[in-house]
């Protein structure tokens, strides 16, 4: 039985998310709480800020559930955060058995998941209920203009996402880098600026705020300078549409946006994105509420906060110089369960009265 006193938080794939760990760290240990990270490589920033961490398989190793379970009774783990679209699928798959034993996971449904995960599928959720995508072709021949934008249709797969601006260079995409496994997604280009849209919902599906962030310069996908800005059109759209869709949690919203076009949605990623960390702190505090909500303090995650509207992000390179001990120090999965058993006996040992020692009258 799980020590009520106790929320303990556990971020999954923590690599270099080291301002994820920190929000929650924030949050939790004002409340005796800590923050577990996880990763499969030892050398992981994330690693080094946490308060506990351990070495995992990759999602795709048939050890990985018993991994995570033996994390979660370790540390007496509350709450699972995923961060990186390839967990996902396990993980929702997984999420039934976690909430059996008291653990939370921030995941949706499985259906919910895959529309998000799949360019075509979402693309006709958002035809089915109103929301604006750009137009999508289901085949490559059918394209009626130029230029497009090509990408995976299972977006968790890595594979080259570009703008395409003729037939030529479309016919050159698919020579060099051909179709991956479920195919392409193929999409009118939007010439409007790009937004992320951090949506929190609560743990039932419902809105709660959203925080809308201008993306100026990204690189490799991510954010590298934002800026929050009062958007309510696109922030009242996109958490309607993450209810329609059944998310719950912290939800980074993709989209086009203009006063005169209105929002254009291109994806959902049904987790903390790169750069949400500027909404977090512009006043959204995901964290902090996420806490709330599992505490059962619905009123007080679903007051709305103010929000620092103009708050501009500029991301940098951190060095984090650790001891070469502490990597040898992190502990594999496997060794949780050992270690757990060595404390529970330690606090079974009898006292020097059990043993004989007992006390003359």
């Amino acid at each position: 039985m799980k020590n009520e006193a106790a929320l303990n938080v556990l971020i999954l794939s923590a690599s270099s998310k080291t301002l994820l760990v920190r929000a929650f760290q924030e949050a939790l240990h004002s409340r005796g709480g800590r923050c577990v990270a996880v990763d499969i490589a030892r050398d992981c920033a994330a690693l080094a800020v946490a308060d506990a961490a351990v070495l995992t398989p990759p999602t795709d190793d048939p050890c990985f559930a018993d991994a995570l379970f033996a994390i979660c009774r370790a540390h007496d783990i509350r709450l699972v955060v995923p961060t990186r679209d390839g967990e996902l699928r396990a993980l929702a798959g997984l999420a039934p058995d976690l909430r059996r034993t008291g653990v939370d996971v921030l995941i949706p449904a499985q259906d919910s998941l895959r529309a998000c995960q799949s360019t075509r599928l979402f693309a006709a959720f958002c035809q089915a209920n109103g929301f604006r995508t750009p137009e999508t072709y289901a085949d490559i021949k059918a394209i009626a203009r130029f230029p497009v934008f090509c990408r995976a249709d299972d977006r968790t797969l890595s594979h080259p996402a570009m703008k395409i601006a003729d037939r030529a260079a479309l016919e050159a995409y698919w020579t060099l880098y051909g179709a991956p496994a479920g195919g392409l997604a193929v999409q009118d280009h939007i010439d409007a600026p790009e937004y992320s849209v951090d949506v929190l919902m609560d743990l039932h599906g419902r809105p709660l705020q959203a925080v809308a962030r201008r993306r100026i310069e990204t690189r490799a996908g991510e954010s590298w300078k934002s800026r929050v800005e009062d958007a309510p059109a696109l922030t009242d759209q996109s958490m309607a549409l993450c209810e329609a869709l059944g998310l719950v949690g912290h939800i980074t919203v993709q989209a086009f946006y203009s006063q005169e076009r209105g929002p254009v949605f291109i994806e959902v990623n049904p987790r903390f994105g790169g750069g949400s960390n500027l909404s977090i702190r512009a006043g959204l505090a995901s964290a902090e509420r996420i806490l709330q909500m599992l505490d059962g303090r619905r009123a007080a995650a679903a007051a709305p906060r103010p929000i620092a509207h103009g708050a501009l992000m500029l991301r940098h390179a951190e060095d984090i110089i650790i001891d070469p001990g502490k990597l040898a120090d992190t502990p594999d999965w496997r060794d949780l369960d050992a270690r757990v058993d060595q404390e529970s006996a330690k606090n079974r040992s009898p006292s020097p009265s059990a043993a004989g020692l007992t006390r003359r009258s």
